[in-house]
């Protein structure tokens, strides 16, 4: 027996789908369908926030080195270019997470499926790469068991 994904709520096999625990068989599966929404949550929210935070430093920064820049005082020229080069950075990381959690984690994505004529929720999450991960293994599965099932 082949497995093509497994973790913690869901394993996709050759023969079977197993859902917390309740066995679907692949034969047994007429189609498949995703559903969406975009999510809102404390996470995408966060990361919205952390992005705007290293817009606004960078501009900050930016405008008080152009200010020190054409004055006399050097020292504070350099100590400013140097948290010019630290709030960089540090606000590119913290930016390219943000991105990273905005893009992961901005949308709710369901996997249904029939199954003997009836609608089953196979999956819910709002990571976007276990959806990804579980919908191709899937995907795989079932054009693996058709392919079997004709020859």
């Amino acid at each position: 027996m082949r497995i093509y994904y497994r973790d913690d709520g869901i394993c996709i096999t050759s023969s079977a789908v197993w859902v917390r625990g309740t066995r679907y068989r692949l034969c047994d599966v007429d189609r498949t369908w995703r559903t969406g929404r975009l999510n809102i949550g404390r996470r995408v929210t966060g990361a919205g926030a952390v992005l705007a935070g290293v817009v606004v430093a960078r501009i900050a920064v930016t405008q008080v080195g152009w200010l020190t820049a054409g004055g006399v005082l050097v020292l504070l020229a350099a100590a400013v270019g140097l948290g010019r080069l630290l709030v960089g950075l540090a606000g590119g990381a913290m930016a390219l997470q943000a991105l990273e959690d905005l893009r992961r984690y901005s949308h709710w994505q369901e996997l249904w499926a029939s199954v003997a004529g009836r609608p089953v929720r196979l999956l819910g999450t709002e990571d976007a790469i276990r959806y990804g991960q579980v919908r191709r293994a899937l995907i795989r599965a079932l054009d693996d068991q058709r392919r079997t099932a004709f020859t």
